[in-house]
């Protein structure tokens, strides 16, 4: 059965709102890695670790929260791993812990200020508190609430 194609307003409507997420996160993550060495997808990960009371998640649970499928997030925590931003752990025969190592930590805490300064520069300052709001009911509306 043929699907209706989106009409030029409603093609305008999906690349603002397509467009206007990946400059903020494309700016940020560049102020980020600039300033730490850290890519934006590695604050990810290090951020969700250190929301963990012991710095742990399973590989899987990982993979979900960020959205990645479990070879894309493997290739990434190698890569991480090389940096020794994280180690993995067997935690049995099918499940592996990513756990954030003490380097890890120390650099997520250097970005954590590069990353404030970036998110006020880069989206807060630009709106009205009217704006924000509004931006904060449309995501409740669209998706799950984050744990951050």
């Amino acid at each position: 059965m043929p699907t209706k194609l989106l009409s030029p307003q409603e093609l305008r409507v999906w690349h603002a709102f397509k467009l206007m997420g990946e400059d903020v996160m494309d700016r940020v993550g560049r102020d980020i890695a600039q300033a730490t060495g850290l890519s934006g997808p590695d604050f990810g990960v290090l951020s969700r670790l250190a929301l963990r009371t012991n710095g742990e998640m399973r590989q899987q649970t990982l993979a979900e929260s960020m959205g990645w499928d479990k070879s894309r997030l493997s290739h990434h925590l190698t890569r991480m791993q090389r940096k020794k931003l994280i180690e993995r752990r067997d935690a049995d025969n099918r499940t592996v812990l990513v756990v954030l190592t003490k380097l890890g930590r120390q650099k997520l805490h250097a970005a954590h200020p590069v990353h404030a300064e970036s998110v006020r520069r880069n989206l807060l300052s630009r709106l009205s508190p009217q704006q924000i709001e509004t931006i904060v009911r449309v995501s409740n509306l669209l998706g799950d609430e984050e744990d951050f």
